[in-house]
């Protein structure tokens, strides 16, 4: 009872810095959407898990106060919010890999996957977790909830560090290959942060060990809560370097009203000159329209002919656009171009 005790107050310690957060989000998009806000699934999506995870933390902690008995209709509640718990998280963070994913049929597969496998795992749950936690309970059903517990766990686990690592890949490869070295600011933080996400994945997986084999659950809220926690932060972070006017080696921009650019053009010899930079405002919540921006940057190919100064430039242009939808961001990578310009007097070609 005390464990469970500690667990619920840090969860509460937790909750309030969270609600924060949403609030301050909630504010943002409202001030970019106004009255489209109530199509924003993003905000569905985290504020669900949010008094989900309050209702199933607190509902947990009557019923090991003694105040709830153990029933089929409590235990099926508590399945079904960890359900809903365990489905919203992880289509929170797949929709973060999914902004940097250039195949949205493929972002669709990966959401559509994840779903259907993390539903084939609730319900699993449902018909092994339930029987074996009722008074009746047999003991198979209770060595079988047993180890299916720690394949769940498991499970779950893998998820996490599937989706985190393969995000650090597209940050990696997609944008930062590419020359857009503001997003080692991401890379790196995320790099840092998985690791707390994990151990949240690992403690939940070593408690079921615990003399009370109920006292777990309590400890569930607060692995979730800080996951959400992390990907809220996560929200801000990416939301902000998009943002970010600042000029770094390879990442050259300027702006243009909502759209902000970067071109590099070649020149005679082996300079590249890139256009000048405008600062831009590093504030989270000061826009209230639509933002595109196109990076065009990075990683240049060129070739040049001795004889004739033909110059070819390969290009992989990502775009980033800000939208009402999701996490209010979208990073796309639409695609390499290369042209060829003649620095002779009689003309240029292209390819």
């Amino acid at each position: 009872m005390q464990i469970a005790s500690i667990y619920f107050g840090l969860f509460l310690g937790l909750l309030v810095p969270t609600l924060v957060k949403l609030v301050q989000q909630t504010k943002s998009i409202w001030r970019r959407t106004r009255g489209r806000i109530l199509l924003n699934f993003y905000l569905y999506m985290i504020w669900t898990e949010a008094i989900v995870n309050l209702i199933f933390s607190l509902t947990t902690y009557l019923f090991l106060c003694g105040v709830f008995p153990g029933s089929l209709a409590y235990f099926f509640g508590a399945v079904t919010l960890w359900a809903i718990q365990t489905q919203l998280l992880s289509q929170i963070i797949a929709n973060r890999a999914s902004l940097i994913m250039v195949n949205k049929r493929k972002s669709r597969l990966l959401k559509w996957s994840l779903f259907i496998l993390t539903a084939a795992v609730n319900i699993s749950v449902y018909c092994i977790w339930i029987p074996a936690h009722m008074p009746s309970a047999s003991p198979t059903a209770i060595v079988l909830n047993n180890i299916w517990e720690r394949i769940e766990k498991s499970f779950f686990l893998l998820v996490d560090f599937g989706l985190n690592g393969y995000f650090l890949y597209l940050v990696r490869y997609r944008l930062i290959e590419d020359g857009l070295s503001k997003y080692w600011r991401i890379f790196r933080f995320n790099a840092a942060i998985v690791g707390v996400s994990l151990s949240m994945d690992a403690l939940l997986l070593g408690m079921l060990s615990l003399p009370n084999p109920y006292d777990y659950v309590q400890f569930a809220p607060v692995a979730y809560i800080v996951k959400l926690y992390i990907e809220l932060t996560m929200a801000d972070l990416i939301s902000k370097v998009v943002r970010s006017g600042s000029v770094e080696r390879g990442d050259g921009w300027y702006s243009s009203g909502n759209r902000t650019e970067s071109h590099t053009h070649p020149t005679t010899g082996n300079r590249t000159v890139t256009k000048p930079a405008k600062p831009q405002s590093d504030s989270v919540f000061d826009s209230s329209a639509r933002m595109d921006t196109e990076i065009s940057g990075g990683r240049t190919d060129r070739l040049q002919h001795e004889d004739s100064g033909t110059g070819i430039l390969k290009t992989t242009v990502t775009t980033v656009l800000e939208s009402d939808s999701g996490e209010g961001y979208h990073l796309k990578a639409t695609g390499d171009f290369s042209s060829t310009k003649s620095l002779c007097a009689n003309g240029s070609d292209s390819l």
